[in-house]
């Protein structure tokens, strides 16, 4: 608070003095000299707090300061002439700057404030002021605010203060807890280092010996995976080499132990190690090597350097590029090395972003080029640990880049620090490194066996993905063995030769070597299944799923992903892309083939079942085909049974018909004869107008004589009876006509109000010859209101075929047919019985069988009664038999009736 203290103590004298050349304008010049006396007391009181504040306890120097600087304003007031005066103000700016200078409290803060406003209010009183009463409450109101805001402003941000002091605290204790980490973390390092290497030298030692023939010979494919087992190791070896480097740098433990090192010998012997690898990827590899100083460096670490950055130009630049490692010397001693390529390039910001740990230039999950994103970032930190500098430079892609590093000549350790170097080879043998004893284990002749084990990882992966290694002969051993055919696509060729050797011991194994291919290889030929890696070049695994799963060709084809992502994110995304399973790395061979060896059952499962709902789905189209097909059939059946009820009924209304129309004929003949008589004598009737007047008593005696007015009258009556004849046979014909358009429904087709008792009648007037010829009288107990909703036609075909089975069934004995029609409730009841035969109990269950019939061959179809249960069921009915033995049969159908308002 001290400082705080003498930080308010020069505003006040600022300030203070400022106003004095206020007072010389402003002031009174009566009181011009008291003023100035009061203002160089407050000069004078504020210096001495500005001495005493560390001498005494900082809460009593800042009160004391407050009271002593209101004091001064009060004395201004009084000495300027009262609260009357412009300078009452003075205590205003006071409480306005004490939150701002002071870190008081608010009860801090209030004691000195009532204090001064207590005095504030005795001015009149002191200065023997009369003043008016509004002109003192004003001040002394804005007085009083103006105590309320420093105090409130005081408490304010004594809690602001308080919580940063806590936020402080937090961030400490924060701080604290991450140097107790990085010690740990730093320990950690320290043992990691030897738990690392040692099962790797367990693994590494006995592989060389395999190789080297030490434990007896081995097959061929053997050697093959144990070669590929070695070269993995010392990837892993070279990885955390790397990672543990980065630890040392960030905790400060990364020993430098600098001695002699000529540079360009350096680089020319990790080009000597590295051309052959061009030479197979098909680069040109050149050293241009100046004469430059002797650095003091440390070797191994400046060699990591130079071979990281010759590898990432390696696995960056095509086949028939050029690489060019250039060592020369700098006006200040130091040496200058560029590494220069004709690669891919970089974007203008990437330039910078490449030695950040981790980075990588792409991302993405199709990224050509393998990498942890180390290397670089190991290299600048290895770099500025000797104080140089490291910068990259590319016009953009397609156009190369060159990383410049400069390192200064630096100085020599003492001797007993130096390490041994073989510049005769460039490769360093740590002779008392404090954690190389297990490097020496695998390194008895000093040469490091993962040097150079990413290069030629990078050279390898180029070579596979220009020449797959998938075997010739997967389709034959497929066709031959009838094996499931499984697609395994991979980028890593190591991993892809191990997935086809255990997958391949059970199923037809087909290669492809990204996302792309695999997808081509699924449209010529669908697998049973699919095993993907998720990171491929090109197109990942996620996007082939999704391109599989998107294809209705496809979308039932499983993928397994295979990745060594084992994020749940990772795995969300390829199961929301449509994944059947994945697996992450490593995995164990057994549970890989018995997943493969599940999904493939289930697929085949899936296929014949997707077999069988087709041959389902053909079996049912046929099935709706002859559905349809015998629907035509019945619709032509039906019109066949009511062309033969009409060839039946031909014969009888033939008779109806002729017997009227010969009638009307011979009626007519006569009507000819009298029409001839009634002619003659109209002539004679008509000659009487040209008769002299004393004739015409002579002529009309002589027609008298000759009867002719008895012939006309005669004729009139015999006309008269003539008509009648005609026109009781013209309506017996219109009956007839009529009838038979009941029967067939012309006059309303479709579903219509229907009275039943009028199709009844129709249908019995027109059999009645046919009842007639067989002898059966008809009875008919019909009720009126017999109204159903349904099809004139087809309802008056049930009723004929019901009477033409009953006419034909007593055909030769004498009987009767009796129809009843009534209401049972919301249904029309008709029954149909007669004095027939009857049926017998075995052949009643199948009457309405289509097809089945009791006639004699060539009488009927057997569709009649079967139509008839068709017809009344859509109508949503019932048709029944009764056939008591030796008691006729009787059929009743029942129809629903009308919705009331519906009348005919």
């Amino acid at each position: 608070m001290v400082p705080s203290v003498r930080t308010g103590v020069l505003f006040v004298l600022g300030l203070n003095t400022l106003f004095m050349l206020l007072d010389v304008w402003w002031a009174d010049p009566e009181r011009y000299r008291a003023l100035l006396i009061s203002r160089l007391g407050l000069d004078v009181a504020a210096v001495a707090l500005w001495f005493a504040a560390p001498l005494v306890r900082p809460l009593r120097a800042a009160i004391a300061g407050m009271l002593i600087t209101g004091t001064g304003m009060i004395t201004f007031t009084v000495v300027a002439g009262g609260v009357g005066t412009d300078y009452w103000p003075a205590l205003m700016l006071l409480f306005l700057g004490i939150p701002v200078m002071l870190p008081l409290s608010g009860r801090q803060a209030a004691v000195p404030a009532v204090l001064l406003l207590v005095a504030f209010a005795c001015i009149p009183v002191i200065a023997g002021e009369t003043i008016e009463a509004r002109r003192y409450l004003v001040p002394l109101f804005f007085s009083i605010s103006g105590a309320f805001v420093c105090v409130a402003a005081c408490a304010l941000l004594d809690g602001l203060r308080f919580l940063e002091f806590q936020q402080r605290g937090e961030v400490q204790r924060a701080h604290d807890e991450l140097a107790q980490l990085d010690k740990a973390k730093s320990r950690f390092t320290a043992n990691i280092h030897h738990e690392l290497r040692t099962p790797l030298t367990l693994m590494l030692a006995p592989l060389e010996g395999m190789l080297a023939g030490d434990f007896g010979d081995m097959s061929v494919t053997q050697e093959e995976y144990l070669r590929t087992m070695h070269v993995n190791g010392l990837r892993l070896l070279k990885l955390i080499n790397n990672l543990l480097d980065l630890a040392k740098v960030e905790s400060g433990q990364l020993e430098v132990r600098r001695s002699p090192c000529q540079l360009g010998q350096l680089v020319g012997d990790v080009v000597s190690g590295a051309r052959p690898l061009a030479e197979q990827k098909g680069i040109e590899l050149v050293a241009t090597l100046e004469e430059a100083p002797l650095l003091f460096c440390d070797h191994e670490a400046i060699e990591k350097v130079v071979i990281n950055l010759l590898g990432n130009a390696l696995k960056f630049t095509e086949s028939g590029g050029r690489i060019e490692l250039a060592v020369s010397p700098e006006e200040d001693g130091a040496v200058h090395l560029a590494v220069i390529d004709s690669g891919v390039g970089l974007d203008p910001g990437e330039a910078e972003r490449i030695f950040d740990r981790f980075a990588q230039a792409d991302t993405s999950a199709t990224r050509k080029h393998e990498g942890t994103g180390i290397g670089l970032s190991l290299a600048k930190e290895l770099v500025e640990v000797h104080g140089g500098r490291i910068w990259a430079e590319s016009e953009g892609p397609g156009r190369g880049t060159e990383v410049h590093v400069v390192l200064p000549r630096g100085d020599a350790d003492a001797p007993d620090q130096e390490e041994v170097v073989r510049t005769g080879s460039g490769e360093a043998v740590a002779l008392a490194r404090s954690f190389g004893a297990v490097e020496a284990e695998l390194n008895l002749e000093g040469e490091d066996p993962a040097r150079l084990v990413e290069m030629e990882r990078s050279v390898e992966r180029w070579k596979h993905q220009k020449h797959d290694s998938a075997p010739a002969d997967a389709g034959q051993r497929q066709e031959a063995e009838g094996l499931a055919d499984i697609l395994i696509v991979e980028d890593n060729a190591d991993m892809r030769r191990l997935l086809t050797f255990v997958v391949g011991r059970e199923f037809s194994v087909r290669t492809a070597r990204n996302g792309r291919e695999g997808l081509d290889e699924i449209r010529r030929h669908a697998p049973d299944l699919v095993l993907t890696d998720v990171m491929m070049p090109e197109m990942s695994g996620t996007e082939l799923c999704r391109a599989i799963k998107s294809d209705p060709a496809t979308e039932g084809l499983p993928v397994i992903l295979v990745t060594s992502k084992a994020e749940r994110e990772m795995k969300i995304e390829g199961l929301e892309g449509g994944a059947d399973d994945y697996v992450t790395k490593p995995f164990h061979p057994r549970e890989l083939l018995a997943r493969v060896r599940s999904f493939v059952h289930l697929h085949q499962l899936q296929r014949d079942l997707a077999e069988r709902n087709q041959e389902l789905e053909h079996a049912n189209r046929e099935l709706e085909r002859a559905m349809a097909d015998l629907k035509e059939a019945e619709v032509q059946v039906l019109q066949s049974e009511r062309l033969a009820a009409v060839g039946e009924l031909a014969a009888g209304v033939a008779h109806e018909v002729n017997n009227p129309v010969n009638f009307a004929l011979n009626a007519m003949r006569a009507a000819g004869s009298v029409v001839e008589a009634v002619a003659s004598a109209a002539t004679d009737f008509a000659r009487l107008q040209s008769v002299e007047p004393d004739t015409v008593a002579e002529e009309l005696r002589r027609i008298a004589e000759s009867r002719k007015g008895a012939v006309v009258e005669e004729a009139a009556d015999e006309l008269r009876e003539l008509v009648g004849i005609v026109v009781e046979g013209l309506e017996r014909t219109h009956r007839l006509v009529g009838n038979l358009r009941d029967l067939a429904g012309l006059e309303q087709g479709g579903m219509h109000s229907v009275d039943l008792r009028r199709g009844v009648e129709s249908t019995v007037r027109l059999m009645g010859h046919q009842f007639e010829r067989a002898g059966v009288q008809i009875e008919t107990d019909l009720a009126d209101d017999l109204v159903v909703h349904g099809d004139a036609g087809a309802l008056n075909q049930v009723l004929l075929n019901l009477l033409k089975n009953s006419a034909e069934a007593m055909e030769g004995s004498s009987g009767s047919v009796r129809i009843e029609g009534r209401r049972e409730g919301d249904f029309a009841r008709i029954e149909i019985q007669d004095d027939g035969p009857g049926i017998l109990d075995g052949l009643q269950g199948r009457l309405f069988d289509p097809f089945f019939t009791t006639k004699e061959a060539g009488r009927g179809s057997g569709l009649g009664l079967a139509i008839c249960r068709r017809i009344v069921t859509e109508h949503g009915g019932t048709i029944m038999l009764s056939s008591p033995p030796g008691e006729g049969a009787s059929f009743v159908v029942r129809l629903p009736l009308a919705p009331p308002g519906q009348g005919v």
